[in-house]
């Protein structure tokens, strides 16, 4: 019954929006289409700034009339066309709206999803105290930079292991074996981490790591990891406070996630992923 009191508000929204339609002044027609004052500034708004200032003058205004006078009458030759009734027309339009129905589904789930977790958020499932977050930073004060190389196979990557200990350069090694995207092009290079940030298959490993040791293989279901340390440092709590609290509040997300999992039972079909 809650959902009522919003009608009148939605109802008035559309005679207000249908309104506006009716009232958006036709700056030129091309045969049966018009060009109204708010697709004159709709179209202005996607060139560049510098030209939008030109646009204000008088000649400027006419002159970008005229490309969206083009515009239409290109539209207006081509709906007269039979290009309309043929069956590649009709087969790329019926993609573009599937397309379209997919994206408008992802953005449904996304809005959905966020305001679930809101919700959380507002009952206190999620909340992350400042102590809470200053009693983690207590625990795990420092913050590491690591290179890796992320391989398919343990061969290759004991051979890669073999040649950075014995002093190859693991940047270029990096850059040239690993698997990993995200960090191979800046030579395995992955972003300044605290605890609790790192795989769980390799945090431990890195955290008890001396500055320069080269660890590795190491097996992950992602493949096999060589790792170098290149650095710790202890943090400032305010300048890692907000990683801190997010980081928690996943924690206390995996938690709940676990703790409804068996409602909703999860099935791998695809035989590769098992």
């Amino acid at each position: 019954m809650r959902s009522y009191r919003y009608a009148p508000v939605i109802l008035g929204l559309a005679l207000a929006v249908a309104s506006c339609r009716r009232k958006d002044p036709v700056v030129a027609r091309v045969g049966s289409l018009s060009i109204t004052q708010s697709e004159f500034q709709r179209k202005l708004g996607d060139v560049a700034e510098g030209y939008q200032s030109y646009v204000m003058t008088p000649n400027g205004r006419r002159q970008f009339l005229d490309i969206l006078i083009r515009e239409k009458m290109l539209l207006a030759a081509a709906d007269a066309s039979d290009v309309r009734k043929s069956a590649d027309y009709r087969a790329q339009v019926a993609k573009l709206r599937a397309d379209e129905q997919e994206r408008l589904r992802e953005g449904e789930n996304y809005l959905l999803t966020q305001l679930w977790l809101q919700d959380l958020r507002a009952k206190g499932v999620l909340n992350v105290s400042e102590d809470d977050a200053r009693d983690y930073w207590r625990k795990h004060p420092t913050a590491v930079d690591v290179r890796q190389i992320l391989v398919a196979t343990p061969a290759e990557a004991e051979q890669l292991a073999k040649k950075a200990r014995g002093g190859a350069h693991f940047a270029t090694l990096a850059k040239q074996y690993s698997l990993d995207a995200a960090t191979a092009h800046d030579g395995g290079r992955m972003q300044a981490s605290l605890y609790g940030e790192i795989i769980p298959d390799l945090e431990d490993i890195v955290f008890k790591m001396r500055v320069g040791e080269i660890a590795g293989p190491i097996k992950t279901k992602f493949g096999y990891h060589i790792l170098k340390k290149e650095a710790e440092r202890r943090t400032n709590f305010e300048d890692v406070k907000d990683r801190i609290e997010r980081m928690l509040e996943k924690q206390k997300l995996d938690r709940y996630l676990q703790s409804i999992q068996d409602k909703f039972p999860v099935e791998v079909v695809d035989e590769q992923f098992k």
